[in-house]
């Protein structure tokens, strides 16, 4: 009982102290650190309940914000404003006429279309390819002339292998009808040559004689011998058949051609190709020289192709003539043999006139398609 007196005084006496320092020392100084006390207390609380609002609202702006920039990149970048980009997508449909427009449902024939202006399309060729005819440098060709060495090796290796050459030329003499003081001609030499064309100076031009129509002009130019030799004999039929006979060897070389080649793709439904054809046949039709090869072309694509007047074409002929006298390369047979080459050529592939090769379609079609053999399925069929 006397410990908790003595305790109980002393608790007294602590109360009675601070209070006393308290009301002693009521002072300004004494409440003022009692006043930082509460304001620290009450800073420190809501310093967190701010801190807390804080985050809040930025995680709530953030979100808010990238959902915004989200919505505002996928109207304007992904489906875009329907009323701004339909008039840039239909004003050039309805401005520009489509060159080959195809709707179901129409039966309308390709004459019925409208006519092809063919001076708008090559100046959109040149323009879109980049081409100035007037300052654009010519063009070697040398891919194209690695792809014609390796067609014409093809070629002579069919050739010589086969004897194409030769028995393709034997019956195409055999079967031409000769006059009577011919006999039947053997061919005794034929020589292909070992080198190759060679391409150069390629240039695009408009036509001199159609400016709406493109056309490539190349300079060939063929360093090589071409030979066929042939024999046969001249019969004299008078007073009587086979009255005299008289052998004939004539071996006629090409060794040097050189020309300017004008290529060009037509149409063999255009009316310009369509009035030459009946020019060059009207012509031949006049002087008995018209040759039936049942060409017919239709309304498709065509490779036109002819060599400027001013070609140089050599020849090297050799003869020999007679059994026991002979006479060796007379210069009136080889002058007449050359003239008769020469004129064969103008008639044929010099300007005006020109070759024609009809193109195939370019479609793809099941039958040109081809499938490279493998060795394996190879094996298998031999092995069965």
């Amino acid at each position: 009982m006397p410990d908790t007196e003595h305790s109980g005084d002393t608790t007294v006496n602590q109360v009675e102290t601070i209070v006393t320092t308290v009301v002693v020392e009521q002072q300004v100084p004494t409440l003022v650190a009692l006043d930082s006390l509460i304001n620290e207390n009450l800073k420190l609380a809501s310093a967190s309940q701010s801190s807390g609002w804080g985050f809040a609202h930025g995680l709530l702006v953030g979100q808010l914000s990238v959902v915004a920039v989200l919505a505002f990149f996928i109207k304007f970048f992904i489906f875009g404003n329907s009323s701004m980009a339909r008039p840039l997508m239909v004003a050039p449909l309805i401005n520009r006429k489509p060159a080959g427009v195809y709707k179901k449902g129409r039966a309308k024939s390709f004459s019925e279309v409208e006519d092809y202006d063919s001076e708008t399309s090559s100046t959109q060729i040149l323009d879109k390819t980049y081409y100035d005819v007037k300052t654009h440098q010519s063009e070697s060709l040398d891919w194209f002339n690695v792809l014609v060495a390796q067609s014409i090796a093809q070629f002579r290796y069919e050739a010589l292998n086969n004897d194409n050459i030769y028995h393709s030329l034997s019956d195409a003499l055999s079967s031409s009808n000769l006059p009577d003081y011919l006999d039947k001609i053997t061919i005794t030499e034929i020589n292909i040559g070992d080198d190759f064309p060679i391409f150069s100076n390629c240039r695009i031009k408009h036509s001199p004689n159609n400016s709406n129509r493109l056309e490539a002009k190349i300079d060939v130019d063929v360093a090589d011998t071409l030979t066929l030799g042939i024999e046969t004999q001249l019969l004299l039929n008078q007073p009587k058949p086979f009255t005299a006979v008289l052998p004939v060897q004539l071996s006629v070389s090409i060794v040097r051609f050189s020309a300017c080649l004008t290529v060009s793709l037509i149409s063999t439904a255009d009316e310009e190709f369509q009035s030459s054809i009946k020019c060059v046949e009207d012509s031949e039709n006049a002087i008995g020289d018209y040759e039936d090869d049942d060409d017919e072309f239709g309304g498709g694509a065509a490779l036109m192709f002819s060599f400027s007047p001013d070609f140089r074409l050599e020849f090297e002929v050799k003869s020999l003539i007679g059994a026991r006298s002979k006479l060796e390369n007379v210069p009136l047979i080889g002058n007449l043999i050359e003239e008769k080459l020469k004129s064969w050529f103008l008639e044929r592939c010099v300007e005006p006139r020109f070759q024609l090769i009809e193109l195939p379609s370019m479609w793809p079609r099941k039958k040109n398609t081809r499938k490279p053999v493998d060795s394996e399925s190879e094996t298998a069929v031999d092995s069965n």
